[in-house]
Protein backbone atom coordinates (compact mmCIF):
# COMPACT_ATOMS: atom_id res chain seq x y z
CA UNK A 1 0.00 0.00 0.00
CA UNK A 2 1.69 3.07 -0.54
CA UNK A 3 1.87 5.82 1.96
CA UNK A 4 0.64 8.82 0.45
CA UNK A 5 -2.62 6.85 -0.40
CA UNK A 6 -5.86 8.98 1.08
CA UNK A 7 -9.09 8.02 1.87
CA UNK A 8 -11.94 10.80 1.21
CA UNK A 9 -14.35 11.58 4.26
CA UNK A 10 -17.20 13.16 2.75
CA UNK A 11 -20.48 13.54 4.60
CA UNK A 12 -23.61 14.77 2.74
CA UNK A 13 -27.20 15.76 3.45
CA UNK A 14 -28.97 15.86 0.60
CA UNK A 15 -26.97 17.77 -1.66
CA UNK A 16 -25.71 15.32 -4.37
CA UNK A 17 -24.77 17.61 -6.52
CA UNK A 18 -22.83 19.45 -4.25
CA UNK A 19 -20.73 16.30 -3.71
CA UNK A 20 -20.53 15.49 -7.72
CA UNK A 21 -18.73 18.79 -8.40
CA UNK A 22 -16.40 18.33 -5.63
CA UNK A 23 -15.38 14.24 -7.21
CA UNK A 24 -15.19 15.95 -10.89
CA UNK A 25 -12.48 18.26 -9.86
CA UNK A 26 -11.01 16.02 -7.40
CA UNK A 27 -10.50 13.35 -10.51
CA UNK A 28 -9.02 15.80 -13.17
CA UNK A 29 -5.58 14.88 -10.88
CA UNK A 30 -3.15 12.24 -10.79
CA UNK A 31 -3.34 11.64 -6.92
CA UNK A 32 -7.08 10.48 -7.62
CA UNK A 33 -6.07 7.07 -8.50
CA UNK A 34 -4.81 6.49 -5.18
CA UNK A 35 -7.71 7.82 -3.29
CA UNK A 36 -10.14 5.69 -1.95
CA UNK A 37 -13.78 7.76 -1.68
CA UNK A 38 -16.02 7.15 1.62
CA UNK A 39 -19.43 8.96 1.58
CA UNK A 40 -22.24 9.00 4.63
CA UNK A 41 -25.27 10.16 3.82
CA UNK A 42 -27.31 11.89 6.32
CA UNK A 43 -30.29 12.66 4.24
CA UNK A 44 -33.31 10.68 3.33
CA UNK A 45 -34.51 12.85 0.09
CA UNK A 46 -31.63 11.83 -2.60
CA UNK A 47 -31.01 8.20 -2.24
CA UNK A 48 -30.87 7.35 -5.61
CA UNK A 49 -29.04 9.94 -6.95
CA UNK A 50 -26.37 9.40 -4.18
CA UNK A 51 -26.61 5.95 -5.25
CA UNK A 52 -25.84 6.52 -9.06
CA UNK A 53 -23.17 9.03 -7.72
CA UNK A 54 -21.63 6.62 -5.50
CA UNK A 55 -21.35 4.08 -8.71
CA UNK A 56 -19.83 6.51 -10.78
CA UNK A 57 -17.23 7.27 -9.01
CA UNK A 58 -16.50 3.88 -7.32
CA UNK A 59 -16.98 5.25 -3.85
CA UNK A 60 -18.32 3.31 -0.72
CA UNK A 61 -21.24 4.57 1.05
CA UNK A 62 -23.40 4.82 4.18
CA UNK A 63 -26.58 5.60 4.30
CA UNK A 64 -27.07 7.18 8.04
CA UNK A 65 -30.16 8.62 9.77
CA UNK A 66 -28.23 11.80 10.17
CA UNK A 67 -26.19 11.26 13.86
CA UNK A 68 -24.67 14.09 13.26
CA UNK A 69 -21.34 15.18 11.42
CA UNK A 70 -18.33 13.71 13.77
CA UNK A 71 -20.28 10.40 14.52
CA UNK A 72 -20.84 10.22 9.93
CA UNK A 73 -17.00 10.76 9.90
CA UNK A 74 -16.15 7.99 12.88
CA UNK A 75 -18.43 5.91 11.01
CA UNK A 76 -16.27 6.05 7.64
CA UNK A 77 -12.53 6.62 9.24
CA UNK A 78 -13.54 2.69 10.48
CA UNK A 79 -13.79 1.86 6.97
CA UNK A 80 -10.81 3.82 5.71
CA UNK A 81 -8.53 1.33 4.32
CA UNK A 82 -5.66 3.73 3.48
CA UNK A 83 -2.71 5.37 5.81
CA UNK A 84 -4.26 8.85 5.08
CA UNK A 85 -7.56 10.00 5.33
CA UNK A 86 -8.75 13.43 4.20
CA UNK A 87 -11.48 14.94 5.67
CA UNK A 88 -13.45 17.04 2.92
CA UNK A 89 -16.92 19.16 3.15
CA UNK A 90 -19.04 18.51 0.35
CA UNK A 91 -18.84 21.91 -1.02
CA UNK A 92 -15.00 21.82 -1.51
CA UNK A 93 -13.59 22.33 -5.46
CA UNK A 94 -9.81 21.34 -5.56
CA UNK A 95 -7.84 24.30 -7.92
CA UNK A 96 -4.83 21.71 -7.56
CA UNK A 97 -3.72 18.62 -6.58
CA UNK A 98 -3.01 19.13 -3.09
CA UNK A 99 -2.71 15.51 -1.47
CA UNK A 100 0.73 14.93 -2.62
CA UNK A 101 2.03 17.84 -0.50
CA UNK A 102 -0.20 16.61 2.69
CA UNK A 103 1.27 13.15 2.01
CA UNK A 104 4.90 14.87 2.20
CA UNK A 105 4.03 17.02 5.10
CA UNK A 106 2.51 13.90 7.29
CA UNK A 107 5.75 11.88 6.51
CA UNK A 108 7.07 14.36 9.41
CA UNK A 109 6.49 12.29 12.77
CA UNK A 110 5.66 15.84 14.31
CA UNK A 111 2.66 16.75 12.06
CA UNK A 112 -0.69 15.43 12.75
CA UNK A 113 -2.50 17.50 10.38
CA UNK A 114 -2.42 19.40 7.65
CA UNK A 115 -5.04 22.03 5.86
CA UNK A 116 -4.88 24.15 2.85
CA UNK A 117 -5.52 27.63 2.25
CA UNK A 118 -9.06 27.98 1.70
CA UNK A 119 -10.82 30.51 -0.31
CA UNK A 120 -13.89 31.73 -1.77
CA UNK A 121 -14.50 31.18 -5.76
CA UNK A 122 -13.47 34.59 -6.55
CA UNK A 123 -10.22 33.86 -4.83
CA UNK A 124 -10.52 35.91 -1.56
CA UNK A 125 -9.05 34.36 1.18
CA UNK A 126 -11.10 32.81 4.18
CA UNK A 127 -10.15 32.32 7.81
CA UNK A 128 -10.09 28.69 7.98
CA UNK A 129 -7.95 28.50 10.72
CA UNK A 130 -7.03 30.01 14.10
CA UNK A 131 -4.58 30.17 17.38
CA UNK A 132 -5.42 27.89 20.36
CA UNK A 133 -9.14 29.01 21.76
CA UNK A 134 -8.50 30.75 24.89
CA UNK A 135 -10.57 33.53 26.79
CA UNK A 136 -9.04 35.81 24.45
CA UNK A 137 -10.58 34.31 21.70
CA UNK A 138 -13.71 34.27 23.19
CA UNK A 139 -13.86 38.63 24.33
CA UNK A 140 -12.77 39.27 20.92
CA UNK A 141 -16.26 37.08 19.07
CA UNK A 142 -18.54 38.00 22.42
CA UNK A 143 -18.02 41.85 21.04
CA UNK A 144 -17.87 40.94 17.35
CA UNK A 145 -14.19 41.63 16.56
CA UNK A 146 -13.02 38.30 15.72
CA UNK A 147 -12.53 38.47 11.63
CA UNK A 148 -9.98 41.63 12.59
CA UNK A 149 -8.30 39.14 14.83
CA UNK A 150 -8.02 36.95 12.16
CA UNK A 151 -6.72 39.25 9.56
CA UNK A 152 -4.12 40.29 11.76
CA UNK A 153 -3.08 36.38 12.29
CA UNK A 154 -2.87 36.14 8.44
CA UNK A 155 -1.01 38.96 7.88
CA UNK A 156 1.35 38.63 11.09
CA UNK A 157 1.92 34.81 9.59
CA UNK A 158 2.28 36.17 5.62
CA UNK A 159 5.41 38.60 7.60
CA UNK A 160 6.96 36.10 9.17
CA UNK A 161 6.56 33.05 6.92
CA UNK A 162 5.35 33.84 3.67
CA UNK A 163 5.44 30.67 1.68
CA UNK A 164 4.43 28.88 5.30
CA UNK A 165 4.08 26.34 6.58
CA UNK A 166 2.30 27.57 9.42
CA UNK A 167 1.80 26.04 12.72
CA UNK A 168 -1.50 26.80 14.12
CA UNK A 169 -3.89 25.55 16.50
CA UNK A 170 -6.64 25.04 15.12
CA UNK A 171 -7.62 24.49 11.33
CA UNK A 172 -10.97 23.77 10.30
CA UNK A 173 -12.27 20.14 9.39
CA UNK A 174 -13.49 21.56 6.13
CA UNK A 175 -10.51 20.04 4.70
CA UNK A 176 -8.21 18.41 7.03
CA UNK A 177 -5.77 15.57 6.47
CA UNK A 178 -4.16 13.42 8.64
CA UNK A 179 -2.96 9.79 9.78
CA UNK A 180 -5.99 7.41 9.71
CA UNK A 181 -4.03 5.74 12.75
CA UNK A 182 -3.78 9.17 14.68
CA UNK A 183 -7.34 9.92 13.82
CA UNK A 184 -8.43 6.47 15.23
CA UNK A 185 -6.03 6.30 18.26
CA UNK A 186 -7.40 9.69 19.48
CA UNK A 187 -11.00 8.43 19.44
CA UNK A 188 -11.89 10.79 16.42
CA UNK A 189 -14.36 13.23 16.55
CA UNK A 190 -16.04 13.00 20.08
CA UNK A 191 -19.61 12.62 19.43
CA UNK A 192 -21.46 14.48 21.65
CA UNK A 193 -21.40 16.98 18.72
CA UNK A 194 -24.14 16.83 16.25
CA UNK A 195 -22.67 19.70 13.89
CA UNK A 196 -19.82 22.74 14.62
CA UNK A 197 -17.37 22.70 17.20
CA UNK A 198 -15.92 19.25 16.76
CA UNK A 199 -13.40 20.13 14.71
CA UNK A 200 -12.10 22.83 17.31
CA UNK A 201 -12.07 19.87 20.21
CA UNK A 202 -10.79 17.39 17.86
CA UNK A 203 -7.53 19.76 17.00
CA UNK A 204 -7.04 20.05 20.72
CA UNK A 205 -6.74 16.66 21.03
CA UNK A 206 -4.11 16.41 18.16
CA UNK A 207 -2.14 18.90 19.81
CA UNK A 208 -2.96 17.14 23.10
CA UNK A 209 -1.51 13.73 21.36
CA UNK A 210 2.05 15.65 20.85
CA UNK A 211 1.45 16.37 17.21
CA UNK A 212 1.58 19.96 15.29
CA UNK A 213 -1.29 21.11 13.37
CA UNK A 214 -0.32 23.15 9.77
CA UNK A 215 -1.49 25.37 7.45
CA UNK A 216 0.18 25.24 4.43
CA UNK A 217 -0.46 28.72 2.09
CA UNK A 218 0.83 27.49 -0.73
CA UNK A 219 -1.96 24.95 -1.35
CA UNK A 220 -4.87 26.16 -2.47
CA UNK A 221 -8.77 24.72 -2.10
CA UNK A 222 -11.46 26.52 -3.11
CA UNK A 223 -14.69 26.79 -0.46
CA UNK A 224 -18.18 27.82 -1.10
CA UNK A 225 -21.01 28.89 0.86
CA UNK A 226 -22.70 25.58 2.01
CA UNK A 227 -26.31 25.30 0.51
CA UNK A 228 -26.68 22.50 3.12
CA UNK A 229 -26.71 25.60 5.95
CA UNK A 230 -28.22 28.15 3.81
CA UNK A 231 -31.42 26.17 3.47
CA UNK A 232 -32.21 26.72 7.18
CA UNK A 233 -30.30 29.38 8.37
CA UNK A 234 -32.42 29.28 11.97
CA UNK A 235 -31.36 25.41 12.85
CA UNK A 236 -27.75 26.44 10.95
CA UNK A 237 -26.98 29.35 13.83
CA UNK A 238 -28.51 27.05 16.58
CA UNK A 239 -25.99 24.03 15.75
CA UNK A 240 -23.51 26.39 15.62
CA UNK A 241 -23.25 27.58 19.02
CA UNK A 242 -24.78 25.02 20.86
CA UNK A 243 -21.53 22.94 19.39
CA UNK A 244 -19.54 26.18 20.65
CA UNK A 245 -21.13 26.02 24.12
CA UNK A 246 -20.09 22.15 24.08
CA UNK A 247 -16.87 23.16 23.42
CA UNK A 248 -16.23 25.53 25.93
CA UNK A 249 -16.96 23.03 28.67
CA UNK A 250 -14.39 20.36 27.15
CA UNK A 251 -12.25 23.24 26.85
CA UNK A 252 -12.41 25.13 30.01
CA UNK A 253 -12.42 24.44 33.89
CA UNK A 254 -13.46 26.44 37.11
CA UNK A 255 -13.29 29.73 37.12
CA UNK A 256 -12.24 29.88 33.07
CA UNK A 257 -15.68 28.42 32.10
CA UNK A 258 -17.74 30.42 34.38
CA UNK A 259 -16.04 33.92 32.23
CA UNK A 260 -15.69 31.59 28.78
CA UNK A 261 -19.41 30.81 29.43
CA UNK A 262 -20.66 34.80 30.44
CA UNK A 263 -18.80 35.54 27.08
CA UNK A 264 -20.37 33.05 24.82
CA UNK A 265 -23.92 34.23 26.45
CA UNK A 266 -23.26 37.78 26.20
CA UNK A 267 -22.21 37.06 22.45
CA UNK A 268 -25.50 35.07 21.70
CA UNK A 269 -27.10 38.22 23.60
CA UNK A 270 -25.30 41.29 21.03
CA UNK A 271 -25.94 39.38 17.97
CA UNK A 272 -29.51 38.69 18.91
CA UNK A 273 -30.07 42.47 19.95
CA UNK A 274 -28.05 43.90 16.79
CA UNK A 275 -29.99 40.94 14.46
CA UNK A 276 -33.64 42.14 15.67
CA UNK A 277 -32.17 46.35 14.52
CA UNK A 278 -30.88 44.92 11.44
CA UNK A 279 -31.78 41.85 9.47
CA UNK A 280 -34.29 41.98 7.03
CA UNK A 281 -35.83 39.38 4.67
CA UNK A 282 -35.18 35.56 5.57
CA UNK A 283 -32.22 36.54 7.41
CA UNK A 284 -34.45 37.34 10.23
CA UNK A 285 -34.95 33.56 10.29
CA UNK A 286 -31.64 33.62 11.79
CA UNK A 287 -32.96 35.40 14.92
CA UNK A 288 -35.04 32.07 15.87
CA UNK A 289 -31.73 30.62 16.25
CA UNK A 290 -30.14 32.98 18.79
CA UNK A 291 -32.97 32.86 20.43
CA UNK A 292 -33.43 29.13 20.88
CA UNK A 293 -30.06 28.44 22.10
CA UNK A 294 -30.28 31.38 24.57
CA UNK A 295 -33.90 29.73 25.58
CA UNK A 296 -31.87 26.07 25.64
CA UNK A 297 -28.55 27.90 27.96
CA UNK A 298 -31.06 29.49 30.48
CA UNK A 299 -33.26 25.86 30.91
CA UNK A 300 -30.00 24.31 31.49
CA UNK A 301 -28.46 26.64 33.54
CA UNK A 302 -31.73 25.78 36.28
CA UNK A 303 -31.69 21.90 35.59
CA UNK A 304 -28.46 22.13 37.02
Amino acid sequence: MERHAFSVLIVGYNCTEDIRIMLESMRRFESWSRCEILIAENGDREIPQMEALAREFDARIEFLPNPGYGVACNVLAKMAANPLILLANPDLCFVEDVLPAFGRHLDNPEIGAIGPRMMDADGSEQTSWNEPMGLRWEALEAFGLQMRWRRHLIRKMRSQCPDGPWEVGIATAGCLAMGTELYRSIAGFDEGFFLNGEDLDLCDRIRAAGKKILVDPKLNVVHGNSRIQSRNLSRFIFDRLEGKRKYLSRRHRGLNLLVARTLWVLMVTIRLTVGFVVLRGTERTRLQGYWGILSRSIQLLFKN
